[in-house]
């Protein structure tokens, strides 16, 4: 009944479904298959602007509830968007129309909260898994951040009604959270060149309907906006200009065949912390790194902080966290050079200058040592393979999924940076070869 709810409000509203286009049910909620074949180059979702969930819909409905502007002063638009999700829930449907709370058709096709699978939906036992990879403490990080926006939220929806603060639930916060997270797109679509890449002042939005398909990689797929006027009949005056964001299929989809969408290249880091799936060898992976004393972090403002690099499969990006890593020991070289040439500046000759200085090889050899060693160490973190029966066993099967090709994800990349340190050693000794130099390692 849900999906038909839906539909009716979707299609009342101006919103399309492809002729072929059928809802089915599966363990996660729904996909959407053909029940006919589709070519390709068709459109199989249009979504009118008036239909998007944005916060400015947000704003204007929680104004009514809490009273004014006041009650929200101090909220991200994420906020705005969850709050508004979770008001759906807390205020009797019949009242929903004076409240501006418009989406309940929709959010009633979502996925219950038992059915969700994003990290922060993982049991402790299942989360633990993950311990040593940068998901596990991205996902305690925002599990504390979403918490601290749940509080803050939560207080100023109390003071306008008690029992309104009573049902506003970190559990329903964490759903509709994870509703956005997993669902929601720029608002750069919503412009005349649809585009999934984020501005500085883009923000999320959700898109009813054309949400309904899942992601696969690569799939080619069109955003198309269009624009429709009043019939020709209607008087100058009445006309109305209206707006659709659409999705279109590049290829043809077979009888039975699932309609996907393509949500852009993601690594399984984020596709699990914020989607709750993964893709097995997935060539988008990649893997933070924090490079600096960590003392650093919390310096304060003015100060140097540890900046992060990413490096994907195949040692990608490599060669920036090699620049920086070669930079820190020619800093630490020069400064200890300096202590021991202070003092006798005076009588050193100029052309002096140069022997003293360290050789480009030794600093380069310190510093594949260096990133060896921190690669290795990363490595050591990781959790085994070897535990995997008795991991999996505690598991939910799509979690032990999501684990393995998470950390084999993070193991290649790591792997193939290891390498790549290699090479750097192997270069650095040739290079001292050639200055006459030969090094013995023991």
């Amino acid at each position: 009944m849900s999906v038909d709810a839906f539909l009716a409000w979707f299609r009342a509203n101006g919103g399309t479904f492809h002729a072929s286009a059928e809802f089915t049910p599966v363990p996660s909620g729904y996909s959407i298959l053909a029940n006919a074949g589709i070519p390709a180059d068709a459109t199989v979702v249009s979504c009118p602007f008036s239909l998007a969930i944005t916060p400015q819909v947000a704003k204007k409905s929680l104004v009514k509830l809490l009273n004014g502007e006041k009650a929200l002063e101090g909220w991200s638009e994420r906020q705005l968007l969850c709050v508004y999700l979770c008001f759906h829930g807390i205020v009797p449907a019949d009242t929903h129309a004076e409240h501006d709370l418009a989406h309940k058709p929709y959010l009633d096709t979502l996925p219950s909260q038992d059915k969700l699978t994003t990290a922060l939906h993982f049991t402790e036992g299942e989360l633990d898994q993950f311990r040593g990879s940068n998901l596990y403490g991205a996902a305690v990080d925002r599990e504390q951040s979403w918490k601290a926006e749940w509080e803050a939220c939560r207080g100023a929806v109390a003071q306008v009604n008690e029992e309104w603060g009573k049902a506003f639930t970190w559990d329903a916060y964490l759903t509709t959270s994870t509703y956005l997270s997993s669902r929601a797109f720029p608002s750069t679509v919503l412009s005349s060149t649809p585009t999934l890449q984020s501005a500085p002042d883009s923000h999320p939005v959700l898109l009813p309907g054309i949400d309904s398909l899942n992601h696969a990689r690569a799939t080619p797929v069109s955003w198309v906006v269009s624009t429709t006027s009043s019939p020709p009949d209607s008087s100058a005056s009445s006309q109305i200009s209206k707006e659709s964001i659409s999705i279109v299929l590049h290829r043809p989809t077979r009888s039975g065949g699932e309609l996907v969408n393509n949500y852009g290249g993601k690594p399984n880091s984020e596709l699990v912390l914020g989607y709750g799936f993964s893709l097995p060898s997935n060539p988008e992976d990649t893997i933070v790194l924090a490079i600096g004393d960590p003392r650093e972090a919390d310096a304060g403002p003015g100060k140097p902080t540890r900046r992060k690099w990413e490096v994907g499969r195949d040692a990608r990006g490599a060669e920036d966290v090699w620049e920086v890593v070669l930079g820190k020991v020619k800093g630490a070289s020069q400064g200890q050079n300096g202590r021991q040439d202070k003092g006798n500046e005076e009588d050193k000759p100029p052309e002096d200058e140069e022997e003293a200085a360290t050789p480009a090889y030794e600093d380069k050899l310190e510093a594949a040592q260096m990133l060896a060693d921190m690669v290795e160490t990363l490595l050591d973190r990781l959790p085994s393979d070897k535990a995997g029966a008795k991991r999996a066993a505690a598991m939910r099967p799509e979690v032990a999924q999501m684990l393995h090709d998470y950390i084999a994800g993070q193991r290649d990349i790591l792997e193939s940076l290891l390498k790549f340190a290699m090479q750097k050693e192997t270069e650095a000794v040739e290079e001292a070869r050639e200055a006459g130099v030969e090094l013995v390692f023991e």
